[in-house]
């Protein structure tokens, strides 16, 4: 269980859901971890690791969309874990419902700004402490539905399509300087985010029902199914994936 050993790294959007998996498993593999969110933390088990082991792992409150609050979770990540940053993961995101012709400037400006700007900002504060130190891995949270369209979330899928391909430019713009920059591309996760989007329903079961059956092998992932594919990212064993959109989704992509 060292995958990430001596590797220090930054998590947004890692109070609860698949940023608190990705925090707990890489704690795990060996490396010492920076948790960041605009909410405290919601996982029982991250919480559990930033009590009883701070040398390893610490949580800071950051705003994924403010460029002030990532430059000072890149700086604090620093100081806390010897002036090194190996691995950035950007896993901080929101739901967005509503077709185009109906949503609300106001809401596409938010969904944007968490989901597409808060992977820009995490890149660009984490770029110069990673090519400092000789490379690192930057992986960001994309979905499904950042490849295909879905009917009722217009500005979800055009912020997970940025995500998509802001990536690949990361990852050739800097593949000389030693960055690995990569996508991963979730299906139906079972997060406090999904549930809330269930919960907005007149029949939460039923929406849940209709999600899982979207998935060809008939059931929704979970958190660690995403996270297992960012120690894999993050760990020396993928030394040669650069640019890749990896889905982890049940098939969902393969219709």
């Amino acid at each position: 269980m060292a995958r990430l050993k001596d590797k220090v790294a930054i998590i947004s959007g890692g109070a609860s859901g698949i940023g608190a998996a990705v925090a707990r498993l890489f704690v795990a593999e060996g490396a010492r971890v920076m948790a960041c969110d605009i909410q405290e933390p919601l996982d029982d088990r991250l919480k559990v690791l930033i009590a009883e082991q701070p040398d390893k792992v610490r949580f800071c409150k950051a705003d994924a969309s403010s460029e002030s609050d990532v430059a000072a979770a890149v700086a604090q990540t620093l100081e806390a874990f010897g002036g090194r940053l190996d691995a950035a993961v950007a896993c901080a995101g929101v739901p967005g419902q509503g077709s185009d012709i109906d949503l609300p400037v106001e809401d596409w400006d938010r969904i944007m700004a968490i989901n597409a700007r808060g992977v820009f900002l995490l890149t660009k504060h984490a770029l110069p402490p990673m090519i400092a130190g000789g490379g690192g891995s930057i992986t960001n949270i994309s979905s499904a539905y950042g490849v295909i369209g879905a009917p009722g979330f217009a500005a979800y899928c055009a912020s997970k399509g940025a995500v998509r391909t802001f990536t690949k430019s990361t990852a050739i713009e800097h593949a000389g300087q030693g960055i690995r920059a990569n996508s991963i591309h979730p299906g139906v996760i079972e997060t406090p985010m999904l549930q809330g989007i269930f919960d907005q329903t007149d029949d939460p079961q039923a929406t849940r029902e209709a999600f899982s059956a979207q998935q060809p092998n008939g059931f929704n992932g979970q958190p660690e199914d995403i996270a297992w594919g960012c120690v894999y990212l993050a760990s020396d064993e993928a030394r040669f994936v650069n640019g890749v959109e990896l889905p982890i989704d049940g098939g969902l992509l393969a219709r």
